[in-house]
């Protein structure tokens, strides 16, 4: 394998949408992500009315919507990688074939590329789990300054289902997210039957939820945060595996780079407005139970409201994926305005999304230094809103001045790229030219040599 640090054929199309899907997306995960901040505040001020209509929205649009909408886009980018990847090396192995063996019968040149594809597989399998090992490296080093890091639980999934997602088995896959999504239901209701009956303990001396909501902020508020936070992330990243929608939308995302629904938005345009509105109106129907009691407007409540409010999350994030992919368009030379601005934070987005929670932890530290007690959930949103800015502006630079990367995605391709091992391929022997005969006379090929030397290796799947 070479030890360059290019996945892909140089020169591929790379298509919009994905890369602005993934610029918006950051937005949805800082607004997301704002909640565990505030929670280290002593203070938790009481909701205005502001508050309650943005946590209202937030419940309905972002909450539980915008990981899975990441998620998507994590199996559409790494299933993407693998097709150009196998493509490159099976027309690599050709050219090879070809020069070596010019002539031979059609189908001796079938097998020989049947091999080749199962060669491919491998090399893509090996790939997709060694960026996964490094993932989960990236992970960890995220998971020292903040425990929701989402980068180990992507990681997991690129180690533990390389093989089936480097052999397109989707039926096993889909098989298995069905699965994952009957235990994430499962323990939902587990976890509100937990939830009421430490509710009824309320009068008998239980906790309070505020006591219990305050208590992790609490106890990781000293030398030992990172520590605790790496604890929980390998925690949270474990369980993510099995009881979320990760691999679900994971699996979802990586189908659509099979199709052309990403890559040509611009033919599916029918299509992909109907999944726009349903996705979007049904996660938010889903979401509203929830929303209206997390945000006080509404002291509703029924039993499996917080299942439903997770499943249909997966829901809202094609309606989200959809609706992006039609503002992004097909692949073109030029996207100018507020696209192109989306789009270079996509091509950055694992920079954009470590830098996110640098910003954070410098201004929330910063508002405690200054004697802040608690921070209202709009200011909350606005200061998300103003990170989001200065990380999409230091991609912009980046973009403006050449750099098709950001730092961090350097990073982790060098290191997958230089972490390659040497595998053996079956050799491809060279044409037996017999002696005697002048290489100047035009003697079929097929005469030259014996069909001994077409045959491809017995054993051609590693």
């Amino acid at each position: 394998m070479s030890s360059s640090a290019s996945f892909t054929p140089k020169n591929s199309v790379r298509y919009p949408a994905p890369d602005l899907a993934r610029g918006f997306m950051l937005i949805l995960i800082a607004v997301a992500n704002v909640p565990f901040w505030l929670s280290f505040f002593p203070d938790n001020p009481e909701y205005s009315l502001s508050d309650q209509w943005w946590v209202f929205i937030r419940g309905m649009f972002i909450d539980h919507r915008s990981y899975p909408l990441f998620s998507m886009l994590f199996g559409f980018g790494l299933m993407t990688m693998v097709l150009r990847r196998q493509r490159a090396y099976v027309e690599r192995r050709i050219d090879e074939l070809d020069e070596n063996l010019p002539g031979m019968p059609e189908q001796v040149r079938a097998t020989w590329i049947a091999g080749f594809e199962n060669e491919s597989i491998d090399d893509s399998r090996r790939l997709i789990r060694r960026r996964g090992w490094w993932m989960l490296l990236f992970g960890f080093v995220h998971a020292l300054f903040f425990s929701g890091d989402i980068i180990g639980a992507y990681a997991l999934v690129a180690i533990v289902f390389a093989g089936l997602i480097a052999r397109r088995r989707f039926t096993i896959l889909t098989v298995i997210a069905l699965i994952v999504l009957t235990v994430m239901t499962l323990s939902q209701f587990g976890a509100e039957s937990f939830v009421n009956w430490g509710e009824s303990l309320k009068g008998f001396g239980g906790a309070t939820n505020t006591q219990m909501t305050n208590a992790p902020a609490d106890l990781m508020l000293g030398w030992y945060y990172p520590l605790i936070s790496v604890f929980g992330w390998v925690i949270s990243s474990l369980l993510g595996l099995i009881m979320t929608t990760i691999l679900p939308a994971t699996v979802f995302g990586a189908w659509l780079a099979t199709t052309d629904y990403i890559s040509r938005p611009d033919v599916h345009k029918g299509r992909l407005m109907l999944v726009a509105f349903l996705g979007l109106a049904l996660g938010a129907l889903g979401g509203l139970s929830y929303s209206l009691k997390d945000s006080g407007l509404m002291d509703s409540y029924f039993f499996g409201q917080d299942a439903l409010h997770e499943i249909t999350g997966l829901l809202g994030a094609a309606g989200w994926l959809a609706l992006l992919g039609l503002l992004a368009g097909p692949a073109r030379e030029n996207l100018g305005g507020v696209r192109h601005f989306f789009i270079a934070v996509g091509k950055r987005s694992m920079t954009a999304y470590v830098g996110q929670t640098v910003l954070f932890l410098a201004t929330f530290i910063a508002l405690g230094l200054a004697g802040i007690r608690g921070v209202s959930q709009t200011l909350g949103l606005a200061i998300a809103l103003a990170v989001w800015t200065l990380m999409a502006l230091f991609c912009w630079v980046l973009e403006s001045k050449g750099y098709q990367r950001g730092p961090l995605e350097v990073l982790l391709r060098r290191a997958v790229a230089r972490s390659a091992g040497t595998h053996p391929v079956p050799r491809i022997p060279h044409m037996i030219q017999p002696a005697g005969i002048n290489a100047e006379v035009n003697t079929p090929q097929s005469a030259l040599t014996p069909m001994s030397a077409y045959a491809p290796p017995a054993d051609t799947e590693r």
